[in-house]
This record gives structure tokens, sequence and C-alpha cells, in this order.
């Protein structure tokens, strides 16, 4: 584990004390080995308990919607950024009420990824600890670069686009076509084929709603799976039940997933979410030229009008 630079520990504190902001949400060691867990600091002589290095999974700006109104401070990687600003385009958050560092982020560390390298189950792991790019447990030593998540590996935001502060070096950026290839791949298939994977995907899904709880982005006070006037769907295992959850969360992040792969990352089924979400995101860069999260002062796809709009989907007589 790692502490925060001394500089941006001092510029943390700094802002505690001038008041200038309430809390600052980061990260600090953990319980389990390989994920720090989120810190909530409010006086400025614990800032040394925050820390950051490869095991800094969680996306913290799903925290933000809770402190409406509130000046925060907050720590964010690349990836995690783009949803700072898509809360600002949702009126949830203000610019002027955040303090930002971001850091240049090479990726996390997948505990799973690891313990299956070294054959024990991901309980198992003991002796735990990064050693700058090299990662040791169980006495064996691993590349940090080989046991990332899948997602890092193909991340297109590695650097924060947003930020007061930052941590680290740019990091060069996946292009497009290995960010989409997983996308490409399924859509080479055929409906038949696609349907069988989409099918298979979602029979590991129990409904846990880990993925909506992680996501930045999923932030409504009563979500549309916990109303019973009306209900939407009765809350069972059934495939009906959980496909419908998960095609409609998928259509309520339409023009709005920022792509940071928190849903997939905490799914303890290890659903790739990723196939339904980054399809939709695909779509809205082709059609309408827009990713969700880099710019806050451009209006997203589903809350504008474009005379040269792409139509083509609708049906004329």
């Amino acid at each position: 584990m790692n502490t925060l630079p001394q500089a941006i520990q001092e510029r943390i504190a700094q802002w505690l004390e001038a008041g200038e902001i309430e809390v600052f949400i980061g990260y600090e060691r953990g319980p389990v080995p390989l994920r720090a867990t989120p810190a909530f600091v409010r006086d400025p002589k614990e800032v040394g308990r925050l820390i950051w290095d490869a095991t800094c999974e969680n996306n913290l700006v799903a925290f933000l919607p809770k402190y409406r109104g509130k000046k925060v401070g907050i720590l964010v990687k690349g990836c995690d950024s783009r949803a700072i600003n898509g809360l600002i385009q949702e009126g949830q958050v203000q610019r002027a009420n955040l303090k930002v560092i971001g850091v240049h982020c090479a990726g996390v560390v997948d505990p799973l990824q690891v313990a299956r390298r070294l054959g024990v189950p991901v309980e198992a792991l003991e002796q735990v600890g990064l050693e700058g790019e090299l990662l040791r447990a169980n006495g064996v030593t691993l590349p940090v670069a080989e046991v990332l998540y899948d997602l890092c590996k193909t991340c297109a935001q590695h650097n924060p686009v947003v930020a007061d502060e930052t941590i680290g070096s740019e990091i060069p950026d996946a292009s497009r076509d290995e960010a989409f290839a997983h996308v490409r791949e399924m859509e080479a298939l055929s409906s038949d084929e696609r349907w069988a994977r989409f099918t298979q995907e979602l029979e590991r899904c129990n409904l846990c709603y880990a993925c909506r709880n992680a996501c930045p982005m999923c932030y409504c006070n009563v979500c549309f799976v916990d109303r019973t006037m009306p209900r939407w769907f009765n809350q069972t295992t059934t495939a009906e039940d959980i496909q419908f959850y998960q095609i409609m969360r998928t259509f309520h992040l339409a023009g709005r997933c920022v792509g940071c792969g928190a849903c997939t990352r905490a799914c303890p089924q290890g659903v790739n979410l990723r196939l339904l979400l980054d399809k939709l995101r695909l779509e809205c860069l082709e059609l309408f030229g827009y990713e969700a999260g880099i710019n806050p002062q451009v209006e997203p796809p589903l809350r504008t009008y474009r005379q040269d709009d792409y139509n083509d989907f609708i049906m004329s007589d």
C-alpha cells in the first residue's frame, strides 16, 4: 500500500483546515487482500490514512450524490473522473463544490486473476503486497500489468478529464478499436449466436443489484426495481425478470454510461455487463459523435435535438 505523495496530503489537509471541503473521499488499507476500501476523512490529521495504488478499485464518484450541496474533496481515476462530468450535466453536483485529485491510472488489480494464476481460491491469498510494478502473493511474484482487470487493459481513459491536482504522469490511452473490440466481436455474430451469448451471460445473475449500487450514474432515490406502485417486475431469479432488469438498467444508462466498469468489477457472479453497456456507448459515439463524461458543456444525445440527427431507425409509410 502506498500513501499519497506528501504534497497531495498537504493540499488535502489545507482544504480541510480552510473549510474549503467538509470531507475528502479517498482510499485506505482494507481488510481484504488486494482491495483498498473507501475512506472518508474529515480531520486534517487523518490525511495520512489515505493511499493510492493498484488495489484502489471502487469508483468513489458513486458517493457524491449523497453529498449534494456540500463541499467535497475526492480522489478519482481517469475513467472515474468522467462520472463527475456526468453528474454535473445532470445537476447532481456542482463543480464549484468539488476539489478533485485526479490519478493517471494504468489499471487496478483483479484479485480473481491473481488467484487463478496461483491456482488457489481468492480467499486463500496471503502475504500480499505491491512493490512498484510487481505483486507478491503466497510467495510468488507477478507483474502487476498481467493481473489487471480485462477492462483496464483496453481502457481509453487512463488520464483524468477533470482535476484540481494530479498524481503520476500521463499514460497512453487504448485506441477506440481496442476499447470496443469486444463489441465488434458480438456484432459479428448471428442474431441467434448473440442471443445465446446474452442469455448465457445473464444466467449467472442473481439480482443482487451490486451493479446498480456500484454505478456512479445510478443515483435515483427509489430505483424502478424497488417500486411497488406500480410494480415494474417481480423480483425473482427467473430468466425473464433478470433479463428485464438488465435490459432496463442498460437503457437507463444510454448516453450516460461513462465506461468506468464499476458494475462489472462489482458483480460477484462475474457477469460481463460491458457487453450490453459498451454497445450503447459505441452507438452513441458512432451515431451522435458523443462520449459520456468527456465535456460537461456538451448536451447528451437524449437531451437535445439536431436537424441532422440520425433518423434511419424511424419507420415511415
